[in-house]
């Protein structure tokens, strides 16, 4: 079952020496609407990644707005990661020999994952490929996806991603609610949900 990751607290008021009274209050206005909603950021890895990065400051920093705000990691074995290698390989271009056993590895990790999520959420983000499943497999027994809207977060650049893993994957992450890229350039044009750019940022107060 996915797995809790504890971070450490942050205070928005930090980041006002670097960005300035206008954005601060921007941000607070922004996320009055959303206080007291829960929502759920599911990953692959805690440690050792960019996305890991990036939630280790996100999380805190919703908490500190008064969004109900928690991070969980997939349960994984070697092999599942072994595939989601590839996966990410080919999702950026590489040739990899995609077979019939890698599809039902990754499947079969997304299927238990997602068996273990029984509790309510607002929003879930779902980062990259690795967990990308989980919603077809949640709906299986709840079609109302846990009462949740859902976004997958593609931290990746797929527009030459190879068509085998990409035709593979495309049709779990259309069931999203919406996909959020990093770039315009990064988006396959025949994605079908609701599209949003987001770019990432370095926290100013990370050492």
């Amino acid at each position: 079952m996915p797995s809790p990751v504890s971070v450490t607290p942050k205070s928005l008021e930090e980041y006002r020496r670097h960005v300035g009274d206008q954005v601060i209050a921007e941000i607070e206005e922004l996320a009055r609407p959303l206080r007291g909603a829960r929502v759920l950021h599911l990953n692959a890895t805690a440690f050792g990644g960019g996305v890991a990065e990036l939630l280790n400051s996100i999380i805190p920093l919703l908490q500190d707005l008064g969004i109900e705000a928690e991070w969980q990691v997939i349960d994984a074995h070697a092999e599942f990661f072994n595939v989601t290698k590839s996966m990410h390989n080919a999702m950026q271009g590489m040739y990899i020999p995609w077979s019939k056993a890698m599809a039902d590895t990754w499947r079969e990790v997304n299927q238990a994952n997602a068996d273990a999520i029984t509790e309510q959420y607002d929003y879930v983000y779902v980062h990259d490929p690795q967990p990308a499943g989980l919603l077809h497999y949640i709906r299986l027994r709840d079609a109302g996806g846990l009462g949740a809207k859902w976004i997958w977060r593609c931290h990746l650049d797929t527009t030459e991603a190879l068509p085998e893993v990409w035709d593979f994957l495309r049709g779990y992450v259309e069931l999203y609610d919406a996909a959020v890229f990093t770039m315009d350039g990064y988006v396959k044009s025949e994605l079908g949900p609701q599209l949003a750019i987001i770019p990432p940022a370095i926290d100013p107060t990370s050492t």
